[in-house]
């Protein structure tokens, strides 16, 4: 079985490599192999109509990337060259309907327009509805473009179906893991000395959100059980989903099935961690407040931090990361709240501290706990590194109760 991507890039911009590999991973991880990637310019009709007509005859499965930003006609060239028509779909129409009323956005009904020939390849998570083609010579599936949605509507549905149509023999497992990479290294080495090399892992980590992608094939299948049982029971808490999912998208699960109200107190981090959290739909019964307290005079007036210690140990310190969590608690308006203070860089403060040193605060009601961390990388990379954990630390301390 050969696999073609075609996806399609702003030629002003540099390509997005990083991108290329997450949803070549997509593939990967399903037992599939892509075998050729075509990246063209988003109002390339002409490449993507010429590109299209001859992958389609050498190809078993293409696959394009088709969303916003893309000024190609994808639809309208897909029905010429398999020569059908496009027509609104009922079943697009219901998924898109269904993506307004939860967003409150008034998409155009022509998301829900596709070739007459397709099936509809359902999108909850956005407006652009994908579709699949199959004929005798290829499979074609054009999917949104967005990785999340990529990713969503590629594992669901794409993957399962030429699983079953080239009878592709393999396996795959994702867990996700925020902890100590060192740890995740070694338990990974142990489980393929375990268990034999009948199964391949493959790490993806971005800022301290690690994706492990585990792919079993022919016999591996059959201890494939036995090797995710082992792993996460080496790396416990760490594993904080066994599916693919984000930090903030599994902390807001917990929060909704222990029906409790998380508040953020943010320094370094500038509003990112709340910023991530109401990114989920329906998470205002849940998220009570997100307090930016950039300055000290804002650490001791909103959130009660003592001014002597401000003064002995600095904003970058666990005592006062310890302060700002407890702040939030007293209040009592929240059941579980988060902290954080550190020093993002490109330059550190007037004190010997390093760029990247975090503390991080986590607690409940009957107790607060504080994380000190060193991360490396640009100002971006360390604050999204801070971020990612603290929700990390938060999901683990759910996870107990």
């Amino acid at each position: 079985m050969k696999t073609a991507l075609v996806v399609f890039f702003n030629p002003k911009e540099k390509p997005d490599f990083e991108y290329l590999t997450k949803i070549s991973q997509v593939f990967y991880t399903g037992g599939v192999q892509v075998d050729k990637v075509e990246m063209l310019s988003t109002s390339d009709d002409l490449g993507f109509k010429r590109r299209l007509t001859e992958l389609k005859d050498i190809y078993d499965l293409v696959v394009v990337g088709d969303g916003e930003g893309v000024k190609v006609d994808v639809k309208k060239i897909v029905s010429e060259i398999f020569d059908t028509e496009l027509l609104e779909n009922q079943n697009a129409k219901k998924f898109l309907d269904a993506v307004k009323t939860a967003s409150g956005i008034d998409y155009s009904d022509d998301y829900a327009v596709i070739p007459l020939s397709s099936t509809v390849i359902p999108n909850i998570e956005g407006a652009y509805q994908g579709f699949m083609i199959d004929d005798e010579k290829v499979t074609l599936a054009v999917l949104p473009s967005v990785y999340e949605q990529f990713l969503t509507t590629c594992g669901k549905y794409v993957i399962p179906y030429v699983e079953t149509k080239y009878n592709v023999k393999a396996k795959r497992q994702l867990l996700k893991f925020i902890g100590d990479k060192n740890q995740l290294n070694k338990t990974l080495t142990q489980a393929e000395q375990l268990f034999g090399s009948d199964f391949k892992a493959t790490v993806t980590n971005v800022n301290g959100d690690c994706t492990i992608d585990l792919l079993f094939k022919d016999k591996a299948i059959t201890e494939s059980a036995n090797v995710v049982r082992y792993i996460v029971s080496e790396l416990k808490d760490d594993i904080y989903a066994e599916f693919e999912t984000t930090p903030e998208s599994r902390l807001f699960d917990l929060l909704k099935l222990k029906k409790l109200k998380l508040s953020v107190a943010e320094s370094f981090t500038g509003g990112r961690l709340a910023s991530s959290m109401i990114k989920n739909s329906g998470v205002s019964e849940f998220f009570h407040e997100g307090i930016v307290a950039y300055s000290n005079q804002s650490k001791i007036e909103r959130l009660g931090v003592d001014k002597e210690d401000l003064r002995r140990s600095g904003a970058v310190s666990s005592i006062v990361a310890y302060q700002m969590c407890a702040g939030l608690l007293r209040k009592g308006d929240c059941d579980i709240a988060i902290a954080t203070t550190g020093i993002a860089g490109p330059k550190s403060d007037n004190t010997s501290k390093p760029v990247g040193l975090c503390y991080i605060a986590v607690g409940l009601k009957d107790g607060v706990h504080t994380y000190k961390y060193n991360f490396n990388g640009t100002r971006e990379q360390i604050t999204e590194q801070a971020r990612n954990v603290a929700l990390g630390l938060a999901i683990k301390k759910l996870k107990k109760i």
